[in-house]
């Protein structure tokens, strides 16, 4: 089985390489750094391009089974424009050519609102049918953009019946350094407590939604902090692919 991951060189993408390659995935990597830290590995494919750049992304989609959506706004993740061009035309443009090269599965990496986490009961509460909150701070547009890709995957998936998958996923760390992305140590982390998630954890999700036998669209939270079930359903994923997270960060 081929599979194409966008925005492939970051450090969340790490370990589900890693995963994928044990389980004998051959893997396609998009991503639009020039700075390649797979290059010794030649059992990974580098395309050095942006998904917003149509015939490169044509290219990629070219024989891929499975499309593993994870590329966001690294560049300049305070320019909103520049937000909206990755997160909404670059989904559009990624999923069209996966309709296009008959693709047989997407699975894209969400954003859970744990950003106000602090304040989500109260809001579900006072609007118990809503089912996506954008943070009211600095994370709004961010927030905003992956709300409407969110959009974008459900109506591809239910206009050209293409099995989708989307994991909203709270803020990822590495649970097993028990520090953050950055390398500095979860203890001295406020952003998001209550609202993480694993990297190795958000690693293993994909490869159940790939493995898993499923029809249509579905959207599951993904967070492995012991408090998300307060304010997320975390049901799904274990009852349709199978999945739960290893890793509840039950010192913090």
């Amino acid at each position: 089985m081929k599979i194409l991951i966008t925005g492939g060189l970051g450090k969340t993408a790490e370990p589900l390489i890693s995963l994928l390659l044990q389980n004998h995935y051959a893997i396609t990597v998009l991503d639009i750094s020039k700075e390649n830290p797979l290059s010794l590995n030649g059992r990974v494919q580098i395309i050095q391009g942006d998904i917003c750049d149509s015939e490169t992304v044509k290219k990629a989609t070219e024989n891929i089974d499975v499309i593993i959506h994870l590329a966001v706004n690294v560049t300049n993740p305070k320019n909103a424009a520049l937000s909206f061009q990755t997160n909404v035309f670059g989904t559009y443009n990624l999923l069209f050519h996966a309709i296009q090269n008959h693709v047989k599965k997407v699975l894209v990496a969400s954003s859970a609102p744990v950003h106000m986490s602090k304040n989500l009961l109260a809001l579900k509460q006072s609007n118990p049918n809503a089912d996506y909150f954008c943070s009211p701070d600095n994370d709004f547009t961010y927030d905003l953009t992956k709300n409407i890709q969110e959009l974008i995957v459900q109506n591809f998936s239910r206009t050209y019946h293409m099995d989708s998958l989307v994991l909203r996923l709270g803020h990822i760390v590495d649970g097993k350094a028990q520090t953050d992305l950055n390398g500095s140590p979860l203890s001295e982390l406020m952003y998001c407590r209550g609202g993480w998630v694993c990297r190795y954890d958000v690693a293993r999700a994909f490869l159940k939604g790939i493995e898993a036998d499923f029809c249509g669209f579905h959207l599951f939270h993904i967070i492995g902090s012991y408090q998300a079930s307060e304010c997320f359903d975390l049901t799904l994923p274990k009852e349709i692919i199978g999945f739960e997270c290893r890793e509840h960060f039950v010192n913090y």
